[in-house]
């Protein structure tokens, strides 16, 4: 973090200059489409996806299917910083999530901004995501110098409360409390903010509370122990592992535990005495919760490159096989109604390489898999009513952009996107590196790949897919003189393409005239076809 906080700090100037340019976009005055709502039984909270692992048992699944989702990114909304939260769908279909820039955004289900709300400190850390109660209210931690903070369903502050380094998801009980970890241990909060109790465990708690239907509150901490605590905050027991426990708890239908930690164990317990059901040897320990399919199988990815499936009594199903230096950290998988395993996957995480999104199948093979970030995807996978697949990344900011909520799903209509823009220089010399920006806007903000012809018998071939309006960069080396023509052309995720764009470059121009005559510099760059008679009859062709 220490080294985020630097490169954030040296840049952060240019960083609120370029937020305006990458095409956040606001609207949507139209009314929702209407959606058929669905509440489980599992899910007491009257919204699609309300928080983390879906409901107060954090069992991942949804009683939505998506056997209609093409897996294709329909739109992605940039951010102005790290996106490793991971978001929460209201009822009407609005999506909520955090990113480090310090702002809770509210997106409409088409991609465009309904409003943005300004916090302490930044959100959504290590997959943290908010929670969205009965009233609509959402409530959401921050880290580094925390905040516990509550924000009405139109973006206007309820209350806020300090609380010392949050570090895990909201989880809001049946009853409307709110409870959370934080760098001692937890806190149980009624929905005006005032603290219902604390229970502390002397160290830092990671790992997000869950709630079952008694009441009873799981969690781990990084004492070794994961804790049963009653609902008037007093201890009912705890259980040691052998090492720190980040990894969530989840509760099963018939009201085992499941909570991996650090030893690299999966342990089931018994909730009434916390005594051990069975463990599972699982490689690394985890950052996120096991997810519950309608026949008690968990499923869940680890640090060291794999994701599992576990049956009820423990006994491993599946390992589906990520590559070297992959690392699933902070993401918990969300499952379908049809039976569609969706989870986040850091690739070649610790040399910080990139992130994509993963579908399998509920025998272990795979569906599809996208890159969608080069850096990270710490998020977990929401699902929405109408079959729509959520996720956040986390981006390098080296194309002014550092972070994304990603949409994947079907688009009713489809437009392609406008021819790119191209900037850059317009002369140069010859073996010499020049860099160019090009974007390109969708009527329908779905993302857009570029393919650039640079002119001299080289191309970029078609990238990896940008938002719409967000700037790509790229470049060229010209090691013969003459006028060039860049030519390039966008493509949405749905594979129309836009008209081309052209931009002349001229390698070498003869810049002893031009610089004596600025005004003749600036008159030439307007009008191309003059500039390049003019190199012409100079002789630099």
């Amino acid at each position: 973090m220490i080294q985020k906080s630097l490169v954030v700090g040296i840049i952060f100037l240019f960083i609120v200059s370029s937020v305006g340019s990458i095409g956040i976009r606001i609207g949507y005055d139209k009314e929702l489409k209407d959606l058929e709502i669905k509440v489980s039984e599992d899910n007491p909270i009257d919204h699609i996806w309300p928080q983390q692992g879906y409901n107060q048992q954090h069992i991942g699944r949804s009683p939505y299917s998506t056997e209609n989702n093409p897996c294709v990114e329909k739109w992605r909304f940039p951010a102005g910083d790290w996106c490793e939260g991971s978001p929460v769908i209201a009822e009407n279909g609005s999506i909520y999530f955090g990113s480090s820039d310090g702002y809770l955004y509210a997106i409409y289900p088409n991609g465009t901004l309904k409003w943005k709300f300004k916090a302490e400190r930044g959100l959504g850390e290590f997959g943290c995501s908010p929670a969205i109660a009965d009233d609509e209210t959402i409530y959401f931690g921050t880290t580094y110098g925390s905040y516990i903070q509550a924000v009405n369903p139109n973006g206007t502050s309820k209350w806020k409360h300090w609380v010392p380094d949050i570090d895990t998801s909201i989880t809001i009980g049946e009853d409307g409390i709110i409870y959370y970890g934080y760098n001692e241990g937890i806190e149980a909060r009624y929905p005006n903010g005032t603290v219902q109790w604390e229970f502390t465990t002397g160290t830092f708690v990671q790992s997000t509370p869950v709630v079952d239907d008694e009441g009873i509150i799981y969690f781990g901490s990084h004492d070794n122990y994961i804790y049963a605590v009653y609902p008037n905050g007093t201890l009912k027991w705890r259980f040691q592992t052998g090492d720190w426990v980040h990894g969530s708890p989840t509760i099963g239908a018939d009201g085992t535990i499941y909570c991996a930690s650090d030893d690299d164990y999966l342990y089931a317990l018994y909730p009434d005495n916390g005594t051990q059901k069975w463990k599972t040897f699982i490689e690394s320990g985890m950052r996120s919760s096991p997810s519950v399919d309608k026949n008690g199988n968990l499923y869940f990815g680890v640090w060291a490159n794999s994701i599992y499936s576990v049956y009820p009594n423990g006994t491993i199903r599946w390992i589906f096989s990520l590559r070297d230096g992959d690392s699933v950290w902070g993401s918990t998988a969300a499952i379908s109604d049809d039976g569609t395993i969706y989870i986040g996957n850091g690739i070649d995480y610790w040399m910080n390489g990139e992130g994509e999104i993963i579908a399998l199948n509920l025998d272990g093979s795979l569906k599809w898999r996208k890159v969608i970030s080069d850096s990270s995807t710490e998020s977990s996978p929401v699902i929405g009513a109408n079959g729509d697949v959520y996720i956040c990344s986390s981006s390098s900011g080296s194309n002014d952009v550092w972070g994304h909520l990603h949409a994947f799903g079907s688009v009713e209509t489809n437009a392609p996107p406008n021819a790119p823009n191209i900037s850059g220089p317009h002369e140069g010399e010859i073996d010499t590196y020049y860099s160019f920006l090009f974007s390109s806007v969708d009527p329908d903000y779905n993302p857009v790949s570029f393919f650039v012809d640079w002119g001299d018998g080289s191309n970029s071939g078609w990238t990896r897919d940008y938002a719409s309006g967000e700037f790509m960069r790229n470049g060229n080396t010209w090691h013969d003189e003459g006028i060039f023509t860049i030519k390039a052309k966008a493509r949405d995720t749905f594979g129309l393409e836009s008209n081309w764009s052209y931009f002349d470059v001229t390698m070498p121009m003869n810049r002893q005239i031009i610089q004596e005559q600025p005004l003749l510099n600036w008159f030439l760059d307007r009008f191309p076809l003059l500039h390049k008679m003019f190199v012409s009859f100079l002789g630099g062709d």
